[in-house]
């Protein structure tokens, strides 16, 4: 009977997905997709079990290959960039993310890697969801920072120009006239900033 986590690259092929399952200790494959195969058959005559550690590997560079050695001999996530220079056509990128997968018995254990191309529809759909997340991440901080800040500095700024109005008044009446119109506008000006913050959130 297959188990669960061997049809998972299978599933991300349909995803249009290069994946591959290695071993966690020598980083041997246990299963792999058709994309990722696609990958490393320029080498054609490697062994299969010796795809990731010499058909992927020695496209990492230094510094992103330690992270990535670190992160697979603890069993944790990790994501590093994958350059592939096949002998005919163009440079291929991709971002290489693992996953560590444990089973039942000690022997299940194994690391998924899964490469999302730059280029890829996958991938610019992740980087739209990202900016699109961090957009309206934004956006709230800036409502929030309107309606908790601003607006209520202004209320404030409104009522105390009213309060100055009254009594400005009693000794000029054209200056508490002004007073009172400045009180009207900077009131005007919560009305506005209240309503911006507010047609924002819905």
């Amino acid at each position: 009977m297959t188990k669960p986590h061997e049809q998972v690259c299978a599933l991300l092929q349909e995803f249009g997905l290069p994946a591959v399952r290695i071993k966690t200790v020598s980083a041997e494959v246990v299963e792999f997709n058709e994309l990722f195969s696609s990958l490393v058959n320029e080498r054609a005559a490697l062994e299969r079990r010796l795809w990731f550690v010499e058909g992927v590997l020695p496209h990492i560079a230094s510094a992103d290959r330690t992270r990535w050695e670190g992160a697979f001999a603890n069993r944790t996530h990790a994501q590093v960039h994958v350059t592939f220079r096949p002998i005919d056509g163009p440079v291929l990128d991709f971002e290489m993310r693992s996953f560590a997968s444990v089973g039942q018995e000690k022997l299940d254990r194994s690391i998924l890697c899964v490469f999302i191309s730059f280029a890829s529809p996958v991938f610019e759909r992740v980087c739209q969801a990202r900016f699109s997340e961090g957009r309206a991440a934004e956006r709230r901080r800036i409502q929030n920072a309107l309606h908790k800040g601003a607006s209520q500095q202004l209320l404030g700024a409104a009522f105390g120009c009213k309060l100055l109005a009254v009594k400005v008044e009693t000794l000029n009446e054209d200056l508490g006239k002004e007073a009172s119109e400045l009180a009207q506008l900077v009131n005007e000006a919560v009305v506005e900033l209240q309503s911006v913050v507010s047609s924002a959130q819905n």
